[in-house]
Protein backbone atom coordinates (compact mmCIF):
# COMPACT_ATOMS: atom_id res chain seq x y z
CA UNK A 1 0.00 0.00 0.00
CA UNK A 2 3.00 2.27 0.48
CA UNK A 3 3.79 1.96 -3.22
CA UNK A 4 0.20 2.73 -4.21
CA UNK A 5 0.18 5.84 -2.03
CA UNK A 6 3.34 7.12 -3.73
CA UNK A 7 1.79 6.70 -7.17
CA UNK A 8 3.48 3.44 -8.14
CA UNK A 9 0.81 1.17 -9.66
CA UNK A 10 0.13 -1.97 -7.65
CA UNK A 11 -2.24 -4.91 -7.77
CA UNK A 12 -3.11 -7.17 -4.86
CA UNK A 13 -3.54 -10.81 -5.84
CA UNK A 14 -6.18 -12.08 -3.46
CA UNK A 15 -7.82 -15.45 -2.97
CA UNK A 16 -11.52 -14.95 -3.63
CA UNK A 17 -12.20 -16.38 -0.17
CA UNK A 18 -10.34 -13.46 1.41
CA UNK A 19 -11.44 -10.75 -1.02
CA UNK A 20 -13.99 -9.16 1.30
CA UNK A 21 -11.35 -8.88 4.02
CA UNK A 22 -8.92 -7.33 1.55
CA UNK A 23 -11.53 -4.80 0.40
CA UNK A 24 -12.43 -3.92 3.99
CA UNK A 25 -8.76 -3.38 4.85
CA UNK A 26 -8.24 -1.25 1.74
CA UNK A 27 -11.26 0.90 2.63
CA UNK A 28 -10.11 1.39 6.20
CA UNK A 29 -6.70 2.51 4.90
CA UNK A 30 -8.32 4.98 2.48
CA UNK A 31 -7.60 2.94 -0.66
CA UNK A 32 -11.11 1.86 -1.60
CA UNK A 33 -10.21 1.56 -5.28
CA UNK A 34 -7.09 -0.55 -4.71
CA UNK A 35 -7.00 -3.25 -7.41
CA UNK A 36 -7.81 -6.60 -5.80
CA UNK A 37 -7.41 -9.27 -8.44
CA UNK A 38 -9.24 -12.42 -7.33
CA UNK A 39 -7.63 -15.85 -7.63
CA UNK A 40 -9.88 -18.90 -7.16
CA UNK A 41 -9.54 -20.38 -3.67
CA UNK A 42 -7.77 -22.50 -2.49
CA UNK A 43 -4.19 -21.60 -3.26
CA UNK A 44 -2.45 -24.00 -0.89
CA UNK A 45 -1.86 -27.49 -2.16
CA UNK A 46 -2.23 -26.63 -5.85
CA UNK A 47 0.06 -28.52 -8.20
CA UNK A 48 2.22 -26.59 -10.67
CA UNK A 49 -0.24 -27.01 -13.55
CA UNK A 50 -3.10 -25.56 -11.51
CA UNK A 51 -0.96 -22.64 -10.34
CA UNK A 52 -0.04 -21.86 -13.96
CA UNK A 53 -3.69 -22.06 -15.01
CA UNK A 54 -4.74 -19.69 -12.23
CA UNK A 55 -1.93 -17.29 -13.14
CA UNK A 56 -2.91 -17.31 -16.82
CA UNK A 57 -6.52 -16.64 -15.89
CA UNK A 58 -5.66 -13.41 -14.05
CA UNK A 59 -2.66 -12.19 -16.08
CA UNK A 60 -4.68 -9.77 -18.24
CA UNK A 61 -6.39 -8.23 -15.23
CA UNK A 62 -3.06 -7.76 -13.45
CA UNK A 63 -1.65 -6.12 -16.60
CA UNK A 64 -4.63 -3.75 -16.79
CA UNK A 65 -4.31 -2.85 -13.10
CA UNK A 66 -0.66 -1.93 -13.61
CA UNK A 67 -0.91 -0.10 -16.93
CA UNK A 68 -4.29 1.65 -17.25
CA UNK A 69 -4.68 5.23 -15.98
CA UNK A 70 -5.09 5.33 -12.20
CA UNK A 71 -8.62 6.80 -12.30
CA UNK A 72 -9.77 4.04 -14.64
CA UNK A 73 -8.21 1.34 -12.45
CA UNK A 74 -9.84 2.77 -9.33
CA UNK A 75 -13.25 2.97 -11.00
CA UNK A 76 -12.86 -0.58 -12.29
CA UNK A 77 -11.87 -2.05 -8.93
CA UNK A 78 -13.70 0.03 -6.32
CA UNK A 79 -16.69 -2.36 -6.40
CA UNK A 80 -14.67 -5.61 -6.46
CA UNK A 81 -15.75 -7.61 -3.40
CA UNK A 82 -17.70 -4.60 -2.11
CA UNK A 83 -21.10 -6.30 -1.98
CA UNK A 84 -19.63 -9.22 -0.07
CA UNK A 85 -17.76 -6.88 2.25
CA UNK A 86 -20.91 -4.90 3.00
CA UNK A 87 -22.86 -8.09 3.70
CA UNK A 88 -20.17 -9.40 6.03
CA UNK A 89 -20.01 -6.06 7.84
CA UNK A 90 -23.78 -6.18 8.28
CA UNK A 91 -23.61 -9.63 9.89
CA UNK A 92 -25.61 -12.76 9.31
CA UNK A 93 -24.08 -13.69 5.98
CA UNK A 94 -21.79 -16.47 4.87
CA UNK A 95 -20.26 -15.52 1.53
CA UNK A 96 -18.45 -17.47 -1.15
CA UNK A 97 -17.37 -15.88 -4.43
CA UNK A 98 -20.25 -13.62 -5.53
CA UNK A 99 -23.02 -15.33 -3.58
CA UNK A 100 -24.11 -14.94 0.03
CA UNK A 101 -26.31 -17.23 2.08
CA UNK A 102 -28.12 -15.74 5.04
CA UNK A 103 -28.01 -17.57 8.35
CA UNK A 104 -30.77 -16.07 10.56
CA UNK A 105 -29.01 -17.36 13.68
CA UNK A 106 -26.14 -14.94 13.01
CA UNK A 107 -28.34 -11.86 12.84
CA UNK A 108 -30.11 -10.06 10.05
CA UNK A 109 -28.12 -8.06 7.51
CA UNK A 110 -29.02 -4.40 7.17
CA UNK A 111 -30.94 -3.31 4.08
Amino acid sequence: MTLERTGIPTAVLCSDEFGPLGRAEAQVLGLGGLPLVPIPHPLAGNDAARVRAKARAIADEVWRALTLPAAEVEARHARTFLALTERRFAGGAACVDDACAIDPSLGAPSA
